[in-house]
């Protein structure tokens, strides 16, 4: 019996413990690179429609960025908010595009990046 309760115990723990990573890590930073860029104009907007007829807007950029080295790529990214313009963002880029942004200070980023982004 007392193996059968320490059994439930480790199991509940482990349960637990899977719970809390599952709401506390962002798995779509994980693994992805940093690019840098600023916000220089604003965003194309594009609206759609819910089935209940609600109507969303979404704002597409496509903009250079560049990564801790300086090498440059276009990326092409999209948000529910028209951002702010000269607004510095880090981009977490996967093979499929931008998984998530986030706003940062220009004294937070690289030295390479900081050079091309002047």
């Amino acid at each position: 019996m007392k193996k059968f309760l320490l059994t439930i115990a480790i199991l509940f723990v482990v349960c637990l413990g899977a719970l809390y990573a599952l709401m506390t890590i962002d798995f779509n930073r994980m693994n992805a690179d940093h690019y840098y860029l600023q916000i220089t104009q604003d965003g194309e907007v594009s609206e759609s429609r819910a089935s209940d007829g609600k109507v969303y807007k979404d704002y597409n950029y496509k903009l250079p960025a560049y990564n801790e080295d300086g090498k440059e790529r276009e990326l092409e990214f999209m948000a529910q908010k028209n951002l702010r313009k000269d607004a510095y963002l880090k981009m977490y880029v996967k093979k499929d595009g931008v998984s998530s942004y986030d706003e940062v200070k220009f004294e937070e980023i690289p030295e390479k990046a900081q050079a091309k982004l002047k």
